[in-house]
């Protein structure tokens, strides 16, 4: 039998399928066509080698800044895609009703990655990030139910800003709203949480089953583990009622402190994210693969840390029967990781650093098919 391409020798990786071993992948017309301890006999037009290397489902970054040329704040996806080995970017809020239509026709479409938007609760998105829930008039339920009703092939949740950076006067009332914006949808709500006010005891027992809280290890004030070094009462119960919780990492958002905390009470990420942008992608968060290194340091498996990057978001973003797998007939999406040995000093956002001993590095990562 004839492929595209074949991935040979390496340590395949499948949360989904249960599947970690050593197996050869094939890819023909863009989708998985095999997989098999050794495929050495078959006919490819590629064949690239993947001795030493994970082969794993494309990473999915869960939080992200990808709304290019439209803020100040955003990255080119297909820029730094192969770097970090990512093949689905999630843009968490970059643009709202009044420019999802510029950013749909001038970065979405032409991506070779793919981009999954959440719409920003405020029309103009992050455009206007100073004020980007300070001014009421701009939050409105209408025009996000039919900016997503117009886009329901893209857009997969509402994101909000719950800090008093970004409220101001407003308080609850953003979040309420993308929660009625929610609602009307059938859509989560990803919810920023940073200093309050509004506070955490207020904010998670609003949230609802499938709503995700990001930047849940943060640091400073307003964080999971409150005085005692106990994470709050409020997130267990959030937790119950399947709230998830989000790295997203960011320029300002994880504490090492505050995640070991967590992880020594069995409050683990539901998700691995890097909130990458202009600014955290050259402090703090750096890569996918960066952030992940640091979970395998305090402590995570290897094959849960991949989960919770391919796996984990798939499901959370409903798109669990075509990425985050690599099942048989799914779009190859694949990624080539390299795990390292050595020591490698690592900040979080706090100003702590921490040497870890080993760190995943990204080593080619493709998308239907084709090398990024």
């Amino acid at each position: 039998m004839r492929f595209d391409t074949i991935i040979a020798g390496g340590r395949l990786i499948d949360p989904v399928q249960g599947r970690d071993e050593r197996a050869d992948l094939a890819i023909r017309d863009g989708r998985v066509a095999a997989v098999a301890p050794d495929l050495s006999g078959a006919e490819a037009e590629t064949r690239l080698d993947a001795s030493g290397c994970l082969v794993v489902p494309g990473l999915i970054d869960f939080h992200t800044h990808v709304t290019h040329r439209l803020d100040a704040l955003s990255i080119d996806a297909d820029a730094h895609a192969a770097a970090g080995g990512v093949t689905t970017w999630v843009d968490a809020g970059g643009a709202g009703a009044a420019n999802f239509a510029a950013f749909r026709h001038y970065v979405i479409e032409p991506a070779q990655v793919r981009i999954v938007p959440f719409l920003n609760i405020s029309e103009p998105g992050l455009a206007c990030l100073e004020v980007v829930h300070g001014v009421i008039e701009h939050l409105d339920v209408d025009s996000v139910w039919e900016t997503v009703e117009a886009n329901r092939d893209l857009i997969r949740g509402i994101k909000v800003l719950s800090c008093a950076m970004r409220v101001g006067p407003n308080g609850l009332i953003p979040l309420r709203t993308a929660l009625e914006a929610g609602a009307a949808t059938g859509l989560p709500v990803m919810c920023h949480i940073g200093a309050p006010p509004p506070g955490l005891g207020d904010m998670l027992p609003l949230m609802r089953g499938g709503d995700i809280i990001t930047h849940c290890y943060k640091g400073r004030k307003g964080c999971l583990v409150v005085a005692g070094e106990r994470v709050r009462d409020e997130a267990w119960a959030a937790r119950r009622r399947g709230v998830l919780f989000d790295v997203g990492h960011g320029a300002g958002s994880f504490s090492w402190h505050v995640a070991r905390v967590a992880l020594e009470q069995g409050f683990a990420p539901d998700i691995i994210s890097t909130d990458l942008h202009r600014t955290s992608l050259g402090s703090g968060a750096f890569s996918l693969p960066a952030v992940m290194s640091k979970f395998l340091h305090l402590g995570l498996p290897l094959v849960e840390v991949i989960r919770l990057v391919t796996a984990a978001p798939a499901q959370a973003l409903g798109l669990q029967d075509s990425i985050g797998t690599l099942r048989l007939g799914v779009e190859a999406d694949v990624t080539l990781l390299r795990l390292e040995v050595g020591r490698f000093p690592m900040p979080d956002t706090e100003g702590a650093t921490e040497v870890l001993v080993q760190r995943l590095t990204a080593v080619r990562a493709l998308r239907r098919g084709v090398v990024l």
